[in-house]
């Protein structure tokens, strides 16, 4: 890839570094070798910094997926126990309500 995709890569972001701010300006102001390789060092520090950054928050939210998940199972189990109570309950209640309950014989 050349100097000027690389540029037009990162011109697509929302740089807010003084630094590779300053040397993407002395870029489009003098087309020397310096001011290519100091663009170039300078996009990598901070392009490898937000890489960084990135994978940081990527860990981060998926172990709070994990954890939202594992407690989502952890309900949806809770929830199964309470319903086949609710369901039994239910049963009883129903058998009850019939009236065809007589009391045993002694």
């Amino acid at each position: 890839m050349n100097l000027q995709d690389v540029v037009k890569l990162v011109d697509g972001f929302h740089i807010t570094d003084r630094r590779l701010l300053r040397a993407r300006k002395a870029l489009q102001g003098s087309a020397s070798q310096n001011a290519a390789q100091e663009f170039c060092r300078q996009a990598l520090r901070y392009f490898r910094s937000l890489e960084r950054e990135a994978d940081d928050h990527i860990r981060t939210v998926d172990r709070r997926l994990d954890d939202i998940y594992q407690r989502q199972y952890n309900l949806q189990a809770e929830r199964a126990v309470a319903q086949r109570r609710r369901d039994n309950a239910r049963e009883v209640v129903a058998a009850l309500s019939a009236g065809d309950t007589a009391a045993p014989s002694p």
